[in-house]
């Protein structure tokens, strides 16, 4: 699973649900720089997203650190400033790969995201199915799908699931004949509404070249 580390104080730009769109990536969250980088030491993230300024070391050192050390260079960095010569200026200082102002523009975000992820594109795509745990008894559980890619799915369910759960799906899209898929849960969280949704986040383990073509076209002609 893809990781991105994100500084608090840029996480504070952001609504909770911007983060459901990317349920099969791993989101942590670091109160520092600092803790940023010994984060990426030992658990080798894909890509940092922090502001110029924050509480301890400053950014171009943290990219200095980085871009200098053989085993943490490969990580993609998105640095954020303020709209202002200085700032701009300074953040060229941290050799990231992307430098944005403030305030962040969510398109502009997420496409960055998928890119420097490679993370295939995720689409709208409501309708119902039903699932099951693996090796658990019981009736099926009924589900409502919200979006979808070739790697996972973002659904609510009748039943509560837990992160590690592994359930097995099964899938009626338009573009082919209904099929069973095998998925795992590694994301679950309240999106902020009246009603408190639980949505679930899960990656596909299994996928046939038929349903993968099934997914595709969904996404090809949403996009």
């Amino acid at each position: 699973m893809k990781k991105v580390i994100l500084t608090d104080r840029f996480k504070q730009n952001l609504d909770p649900e911007f983060f459901e769109e990317f349920s099969d990536v791993e989101i942590v969250t670091a109160y520092s720089n600092e803790q940023a980088l010994w984060i990426h030491r030992n658990r080798k993230a894909d890509l940092i997203i922090t502001t110029l300024y924050g509480p301890g070391m400053n950014t171009v050192q943290l990219c200095t650190q980085l871009r200098e050390d053989e085993g943490l260079r490969g990580v993609s960095i998105i640095v954020y400033c303020r709209d202002n010569e200085v700032e701009l200026a300074e953040s060229q200082r941290c050799r990231a790969n992307a430098v944005f102002t403030l305030p962040v523009s969510r398109s502009l975000l997420r496409e960055t995201m998928l890119r420097f992820l490679s993370v295939p594109p995720r689409r709208t795509f409501r309708g119902t199915f039903s699932a099951r745990r693996s090796g658990a008894t019981g009736g099926n559980i009924d589900c409502l799908m919200e979006n979808i890619s070739v790697t996972g799915m973002l659904f609510e369910a009748s039943a509560n699931l837990q992160k590690g759960d592994k359930i097995y799906c099964t899938l009626a899209l338009p573009s082919g004949p209904p099929f069973v898929t095998q998925a795992e849960v590694v994301r679950a969280g309240k999106i902020q509404s009246p009603s408190n949704t639980v949505w679930y986040g899960a990656r596909f383990s299994r996928l046939d070249p038929s349903a993968q073509r099934a997914i595709e076209r969904i996404v090809s002609h949403a996009a």
